[in-house]
């Protein structure tokens, strides 16, 4: 099944990396790197509250332990150097009635904790801010158990015994909250 979604999604991935990763590399003040983290939010928090809702009990070691969104809070209280207001929520989020929709999302998520290791890095070499390293929960994912972790999801996926049409609906969901998280972010540029 990963390779399935690896291979459906390719494009979309593509797709938002490339509105995304140019404006993580332009991070070069404590502000700029505060509304990157709010861009994040206001499309995590609301997916993550749908994947919640409909998410395997089953699922190895329960889907609240991989919520990143308050993290993201946490990141942005510590870079502001003051407590974190609501930002802004995307309200076109990807359709989750079910676990397979739910799974494809989540796809999206654990796979960025693998790329934001990366993002750290980055950010490090670009922003120059004490505060920084305290602020940096988000991007870090799961620190140094972030490969297991994925390891753990990978695993239960290719486990995964859904019908014909619950993979199909595993892979839309994949694929469009890809496109979904694109059109968020074009959506709040110069913002």
């Amino acid at each position: 099944m990963i390779e399935l979604l690896r291979e459906r999604t390719a494009k979309q991935h593509q797709e938002l990396e490339r509105v995304l990763i140019p404006s993580i590399k332009a991070v070069n003040t404590p502000e700029s790197y505060a509304s990157l983290l709010e861009l994040f939010y206001g499309y995590y928090y609301p997916l993550e509250q749908h994947i919640a809702a409909h998410m395997d009990r089953t699922f190895p070691g329960g889907f609240e332990l991989r919520r990143k969104a308050s993290s993201i809070l946490d990141d942005i209280a510590a870079i502001r150097k003051a407590p974190a207001t609501q930002p802004v929520c995307c309200t076109d989020i990807p359709e989750i009635t079910d676990n397979a929709q739910a799974l494809g999302a989540m796809y999206v998520l654990e796979g960025s904790t693998l790329g934001g290791q990366v993002i750290c890095q980055m950010l490090l070499r670009n922003l120059q801010a004490p505060e920084l390293p305290q602020a940096l929960s988000f991007f870090n994912g799961y620190g140094a158990d972030t490969q297991s972790y994925w390891d753990t999801f990978v695993h239960y996926l290719q486990g995964y015994n859904g019908t014909e049409q619950q993979q199909q609906r595993m892979l839309e969901a994949a694929a469009t909250t890809f496109e979904k998280f694109k059109l968020w972010a074009l959506s709040r540029q110069g913002q």
